[in-house]
Order: structure tokens, then C-alpha cells, then sequence
């Protein structure tokens, strides 16, 4: 596995000027020119944001009638699979416009069912950093430089270890139409969030060659940007609503009991792969 961003992917011809053997390399286009797929994500993911914040934000009435439409409560509960699918295409065929194709959905094409002008800016802008922290893991994991790539086991690990994380989406969408009751399903969650994490590190493990920290961090920086900006988030909001506890009317004990949930099945997870048994 390439631990580079420069190398895999979609690579430059022999003949072009920025060929990587040339002392006159510039780096930065050299990384455009290398990997086309993730300047397109970025510019993509943008798009949104500035839709999100420009159009979205100061008009309430278009961010009702998009969240209300029946085919974006539809994608929502579809998030695990939606997600899920593309990282596993992107990993299994190496090809990281599959990347592309799933951006719209994790950005919510901008309408994020929230009324972003209840929040005061510095408390929106903290909010939006952790929330698109989140949004960037799945993509993340599309690059070749942070996947092993054509790998059927570990594209699967991978595509389930983010279907779980984006299933919380389907999980909230569900509970806010009264269809279930999220939190008589927190053990279920958790227990799945134990095997799909144990399967993405027994996975990793048997894909790499040698297990060694430079091999392993890169194949961390999707699941970091996933996990943190997640656990980031639901943290500041407690911080923001004055850490309430059990019997507080803002108090979420599934949010809040996931948090270290998730942690602990991570890292016993990572045994997996550094302790030997």
C-alpha cells in the first residue's frame, strides 16, 4: 500500500511536465494533476457549503420545502447504504470518482434539517467545523492513499464501518418521525458498532504486508475525521446545552453513552492488530 497521496489513483502521463522524476516539480499541481477525483470532491463539497451558508441558511422556507420533499427523508434513511456502497465501490474498483457520487448525499445537498439562525456565529461556526470534519471520513476513505485498494475483504470492512457510522442518520430520522424510539435501540447500535469495528481491524491487519505505524496511520485518517468530528460535535452541543444529566429535559443518554461506546469498541478493536494473541 502507497502511504502517499501521490501515488495510486489517477496518475499523470509519462510525457507531462510534472512527471514525478523531475527535480522542477511543482508540488501543488502535481497533486492536482495526480488525483483529479479529490480536487473535484473538494470543489464539490464547497459548492455545498456556500450553498449551505449563502442560500440555504437565510432562507428557512426553501430549507423546509427541500427537507420535507419525500426523496430527502428518503435519503436520509438510506444514508448507511448510500455511504456504505460508495466507499466500498471506490475501494474495491480503485476508483475514486465512486467518491463523487456519494458527496451529495453526505452533504445533504446542502439542506441540513436544522435552522442554522438559531445558533449565534461563533457557536454556528464551531458547529459546522465538527460537522464537516465528519462529512470528510467517507471521502477520505475513497482515496486510494487512505484505503488499500482492490482488496474485497477490506472494502467491505471499510464500507461497514462507515454504514454503521451513518446509520445513526437513519436511526435520528426514524425517532424524529415516531416511527421508533432511538433509545431502546442503543445496545443493538453498539453491538454493532463492536463487530463492524473488529472486522475493519482484522481486516486491516490481514491486508498490509507488515503492520507497522507509518502502514496503519494513513488507512486512521477517514475513521479520525469520521469518529472525531462526530464525537467533537455531539460534545460541543453538551457543552453548549451546559452538560445536562439524566432527568435534564436536553439530557440524550444515547448520544451521550455512545460516545465512550464507540471509543471502547475502537480501541478494542486495535488489539487486533498490535497485540498478539
Amino acid at each position: 500500500m502507497d502511504s502517499l497521496c501521490l501515488h495510486g489513483g489517477d496518475t499523470c502521463d509519462a510525457g507531462n511536465p510534472f512527471d514525478i522524476n523531475s527535480t522542477s516539480i511543482n508540488s501543488t499541481l502535481l497533486l492536482l494533476c495526480s488525483y483529479p477525483a479529490w480536487v473535484a470532491m473538494l470543489i464539490l463539497s464547497a459548492s455545498f457549503i456556500i450553498f449551505a451558508n449563502s442560500v440555504i441558511k437565510h432562507n428557512q422556507d426553501l430549507r423546509k420545502k427541500i427537507n420535507s420533499q419525500q426523496w430527502f427523508l428518503i435519503q436520509m434513511l438510506m444514508h448507511p447504504v448510500i455511504v456504505g456502497g460508495t466507499v466500498y465501490m471506490a475501494n474495491i474498483t480503485g476508483n475514486e470518482w465512486w467518491g463523487l457520487l456519494g458527496l451529495p448525499f453526505i452533504f445533504n445537498f446542502g439542506a441540513e434539517p436544522m435552522d442554522f439562525t438559531k445558533l449565534p456565529p461563533r457557536v454556528l461556526l464551531i458547529f459546522q467545523l465538527f460537522a464537516y470534519v465528519h462529512h470528510a471520513g467517507p471521502l477520505l476513505a475513497c482515496l486510494s492513499c487512505f484505503s488499500i485498494q482492490n482488496n474485497s475483504q477490506f472494502a467491505l470492512a471499510n464500507s461497514l464501518l462507515y454504514a454503521h457510522a451513518w446509520s445513526l442518520h437513519t436511526l435520528g430520522a426514524l425517532d424524529y418521525m415516531k416511527v421508533l424510539r432511538k433509545q431502546k435501540f442503543f445496545w443493538i447500535y453498539m453491538v454493532q458498532a463492536l463487530f463492524s469495528t473488529a472486522f475493519w481491524w482484522s481486516s486491516l491487519r490481514k491486508g498490509l504486508e507488515e503492520v507497522t505505524l507509518s502502514a496503519v496511520f494513513p488507512l486512521l485518517v477517514g475513521p479520525i475525521f469520521q469518529y472525531g468530528g462526530r464525537w467533537g460535535l455531539y460534545e460541543y452541543i453538551r457543552y453548549c446545552r451546559g452538560y445536562p444529566v439524566a432527568g435534564d429535559d436536553k439530557y440524550d443518554a444515547f448520544e451521550t453513552r455512545k460516545q465512550m461506546g464507540e471509543l471502547t469498541a475502537f480501541a478494542l478493536g486495535a488489539l487486533l492488530v498490535f497485540v498478539e494473541f
